[in-house]
């Protein structure tokens, strides 16, 4: 609070903050009720609004593979290191991320006949946007950068729901990219356990402060 009893502006001034209160009380649990299951209406809900994040030239090269089967858990707890919160959840979802600008043709299409660009500019930055990605590192980079934007959506839809939902990095790849059959230009970006809450979780840990964290200008 202000010395004049007033919130600051930016916090009396947010136009949603429900939004706000959303990622502000998102967490990463473990604790899932594993006597209830992920219905499908739901998971559809939710990668549907993963697919709503941006992503570079409204590309969207993601991609999100959904395990609940029993015995496929118990073995994707394995390629996880044994995070058995995996078999509680019910449900997880791999999320994979394309490394070659693949939806390109179908995209910038989309933009011609949005009237974005006209069609000679349209096809100028598609060959560019493409060009940019040959390389291995340049590709690796574009799938993490812009799937990781949809798995920040998915867990907010996720908390909104009431479900919990816990990303891991901690996984094997390879395995996990075979488990799937993912084809070779998509690669595992992040695996998330999700389902329904099994109730409260620990107290969070402390998150850095702003004053150590944001830079001006410079670093």
């Amino acid at each position: 609070m202000s010395e004049a009893g007033q919130q600051p502006k930016s916090e009396s001034d947010v136009e949603f903050p429900a939004a706000i209160e959303a990622l502000r009380t998102r967490r990463s649990g473990h604790n899932f009720d594993p006597d209830t299951d992920l219905d499908t209406e739901t998971l559809e809900a939710v990668v549907r609004d993963a697919a709503f994040a941006p992503s570079s030239y409204n590309l969207q090269p993601w991609e999100f593979v959904a395990i609940s089967d029993d015995e496929r858990l118990e073995e994707l707890v394995d390629i996880a290191y044994g995070q058995e919160h995996i078999l509680d959840a019910g449900t997880a979802i791999l999320v994979g991320g394309h490394t070659d600008p693949k939806t390109a043709d179908r995209v910038f299409e989309e933009w011609v006949e949005a009237d974005r660009f006209d069609a000679e500019t349209g096809e100028q930055v598609k060959e560019q946007t493409v060009a940019g990605y040959e390389s291995e590192r340049a590709g690796r980079d574009y799938a993490m950068r812009n799937a990781s934007l949809a798995v920040q959506n998915l867990l907010l839809s996720a908390h909104a729901r009431g479900l919990t939902a816990t990303p891991m990095s901690g996984f094997d790849y390879e395995a996990a990219a075979e488990f799937v059959d993912m084809p070779e230009d998509t690669v595992p970006v992040v695996l998330v356990a999700i389902g329904p809450s099994g109730g409260e979780e620990p107290e969070r840990l402390p998150r850095r402060d702003v004053d150590e964290v944001l830079h001006e200008e410079t670093f």
